[in-house]
């Protein structure tokens, strides 16, 4: 439950401030053997306005521990935090003033309030209040298409229409920094795509949008660039092109090509560059160190036998099980 109030009727947020900056940012936990575990090791991380960065890592990366400091809800062993210029320790309300987040699941909402009960609770919390609160939080239920459940108990909702409470509550008091903790778990695929595309609006509203995803596609279609979280630390930082460039150059690429009459020729097994090669039902799949020159072999080697070529580098996906792979 929440008990902390923020804010005055004079006191808000405005929609677009100086981002989000983390600096040097650890936490520890020591056990009762009084062994100590670093979650978080020395991050560094910027989001600046109008910019999504997505952070992606497998359990146990240090992802969840990291929100939690950024967003006021634990206490950093060292490091800093700033939320539209305001450091989340020592200046705690205005940092929250500037800073909208979701957390997912039951945390954070009041099951026995309807959807627009929570709203209003939350909203007063913020400093608003009266017609505009209300105007504002059925507005907001209708942005994440809620507005037909608006007198519902939000006990009563299943986890993507929870998530999606979730979300117009962090809008509520206009943040200039959003921090999104998997927003579209739990949602169906007609649901996920338009979460996907309101928080792409937000982003070019000039708001500052931290995303934790397991979903790749999400990240790679939202994301400005994205970071690999690894062990605590920040493994890698890159846009999702550069990212999966960089792998092919370990990895290689892979070519898709199918043949015509159904039967994959022999011969495939010379093809310059091969690391592996995969067969099923008249379709080849071979992963090579070079795929420009691998596609003019094949079309040179099998002339008029291809019905269709494709060459891609690895998927995000394959960088990141590339990552969590490596020691």
């Amino acid at each position: 439950m929440v008990s902390t109030t923020f804010g005055d009727s004079g006191d808000s947020a405005t929609s677009v401030g100086s981002g989000l900056e983390v600096r040097q940012l650890s936490r520890e936990f020591r056990s009762a053997d009084g062994s100590v575990r670093k979650a978080v090791d020395g991050v560094d991380l910027t989001v600046r306005p109008g910019e999504l960065v997505s952070v992606l890592g497998p359990n146990g990366a240090g992802k969840t521990t990291m929100v939690k400091m950024l967003t006021g809800l634990l206490l950093p062993t060292s490091g800093t935090v700033f939320l539209g210029g305001y450091d989340v320790v020592r200046e705690r309300r205005r940092a929250a003033l500037a800073c909208g987040f979701t957390l997912g699941g039951d945390t954070g909402l009041y099951p026995r309030l309807s959807a627009v009960q929570n709203l209003t609770f939350f909203g007063l919390m913020y400093g608003l209040g009266g017609a505009a609160l209300d105007r504002k939080a059925r507005r907001l239920l209708e942005e994440v298409d809620l507005a037909d459940r608006a007198g519902d108990q939000a006990g009563s909702f299943s986890r993507g229409m929870k998530q999606r409470l979730h979300l117009a509550k962090a809008l509520l008091h206009d943040p200039s920094v959003i921090i999104l903790d998997e927003p579209s778990a739990g949602l169906d695929p007609q649901s996920a795509a338009a979460m996907r595309a309101l928080v792409s609006r937000l982003s070019s509203e000039g708001r500052s949008i931290l995303l934790t995803t397991h979903d790749m596609r999400e990240a790679e279609e939202l994301s400005d660039r994205i970071v690999l979280m690894k062990g605590g630390r920040v493994h890698t930082e890159s846009t999702a092109p550069e990212l999966r460039a960089a792998a092919a150059e370990r990895m290689g690429h892979a070519v898709r090509v199918s043949f015509a009459d159904g039967q994959v020729p022999d011969g495939l097994d010379r093809c310059p560059g091969l690391i592996s090669r995969d067969t099923d039902a008249g379709t080849a799949t071979l992963r090579v160190r070079e795929g420009a020159a691998s596609v003019e072999w094949i079309l040179r080697t099998f002339p008029g036998m291809t019905t269709s070529v494709a060459v891609t580098p690895p998927t995000l996906e394959e960088v990141f099980l590339d990552m969590v792979a490596a020691s």
